[in-house]
């Protein structure tokens, strides 16, 4: 309401935004006092969140004036126009910060009554050397102050009945003409958030009746079904939806409640998220390197190395019979060659019958025959040998030496 001007004010050099109210025009008492109770709400408020008001009054023409803090930028209903809806981070940031505005506003008794996208500005500023973005609260035109000792101000008040505001932004109460408090700028706002992450307010109709009747009946849908490719976190919809609720009990209790709501929706999603990249990125665990003689325990080091020694022993006694059954196999008369190649240890007698065998020492056996390099090829045959004689106890034995608890099967 009005006409704003870029002006200078004079006695301390600084450039202004000047809304003028001119007399000349045919304006109600109504008018009149909305434009004074802007100047009036503006001059109560210091959050840096709200458009600071400089001074106001008459002019000895009869004209009503406003001086304000001059803002370069742009307002949310802009931004949207071209960007059409906000990541998370933004949106929430965004709301955060115009939060603050009302957290003063209402702490001093003051509600809006006509949050929207046009009164949410996005002013640039410079932070050091560093241009920055900070939200402002604008048009407090319609503010209601609910406080004592503003009945000057509230005294060409809204008649019984009459709805002010603006339907696709409204909350139920204000849409019956209920009376108001700090919850309802809280619906107002919380439908501006779902519009930044979906791209649209919830009611879209083109009869604000309608509108305003689908705000006091009708849920909202859940946000992720309107714009499911904006990937809205589940609970960052659960604070909006919370401060959609008809109920006024069942919105946040103030400002800095929805405040703190938000940013621990936020922050929970960033925790989920960086946790599963955490998790997908993080490198599989190494397997365990073989124990040398330092990570053995003190009872297995100090065992005879022996042991080892006739646990591989008995594994090549094994390996060299698995070959030579297998070579049977193939050749239909393998007695004369097996007989052949046992010629070197002919002079051990064969064993009679296992009975006759003692229990076989494998710590014995590797000073006789292991030797630190791997099995030359010229032993193999002489390793057969328990094979060739009718019985041959001697592997059956071997387990005395438990092979499989010690050693390099431990």
């Amino acid at each position: 309401m009005g006409t704003v001007y870029r002006a200078r004010q004079l006695p301390v050099g600084r450039e202004v935004a000047i809304k003028i109210l001119r007399s000349d025009r045919a304006l109600d008492e109504a008018a009149k006092a909305r434009f004074l109770r802007e100047a009036r709400t503006n001059s109560l408020l210091t959050s840096p969140h709200t458009v600071t008001v400089f001074d106001f009054g008459q002019s000895t023409d009869g004209d009503l004036y406003l001086a304000m803090e001059l803002l370069e930028g742009e307002s949310l209903g802009e931004r949207l126009a071209r960007e059409k809806r906000m990541s998370a981070a933004a949106a929430v940031e965004a709301t955060r910060q115009a939060l603050r505005s009302l957290a003063e506003a209402h702490a001093k008794g003051i509600v809006h009554r006509d949050l929207k996208p046009d009164n949410i500005f996005f002013s640039e500023v410079l932070h050091g050397d560093q241009p920055e973005e900070i939200v402002k609260v604008l048009d407090f035109g319609i503010a209601k102050m609910l406080g004592e000792g503003m009945s000057a101000l509230n005294a060409i008040e809204t008649q019984a009945g009459t709805v002010f505001g603006t339907p696709r932004y409204m909350s139920p109460e204000q849409a019956q003409a209920k009376p108001l408090d700090g919850r309802s700028d809280l619906y107002s706002l919380g439908v501006i958030l779902y519009h930044m992450l979906t791209g649209r307010p919830p009611f879209t109709d083109d009869d604000a009746v309608v509108v305003m009747a689908r705000h006091i009946k009708t849920a909202p849908k859940r946000l992720r079904e309107v714009a499911p490719e904006a990937e809205v976190p589940p609970e960052l919809e659960a604070v909006v939806l919370r401060a959609l609720e008809k109920d006024p009990d069942k919105r946040p209790a103030s400002a800095d409640a929805m405040a703190q709501e938000l940013a621990l929706a936020l922050e929970s999603t960033r925790a989920g998220t960086s946790g599963v990249r955490a998790s997908v990125s993080a490198p599989l665990p190494l397997p365990p390197k073989p124990a040398d003689d330092s990570l053995i325990t003190p009872a297995v080091a100090q065992r005879p190395r022996r042991l080892i020694a006739g646990a591989v022993l008995f594994a090549l006694v094994a390996l060299a019979v698995g070959m030579v059954i297998r070579a049977m196999r193939r050749d239909p008369t393998p007695a004369p060659a097996v007989a052949a190649q046992a010629e070197p240890v002919a002079e051990k007698p064969a064993p009679a019958r296992s009975a006759d065998i003692p229990v076989v020492d494998i710590s014995a056996l590797p000073r006789a025959s292991v030797a630190p390099a791997p099995l030359p090829a010229a032993s193999a045959p002489a390793l057969r040998k328990p094979k060739a004689g009718p019985a041959t106890a001697a592997p059956p034995q071997a387990p005395s030496a438990r092979p499989g608890r010690y050693g390099i099967l431990d």
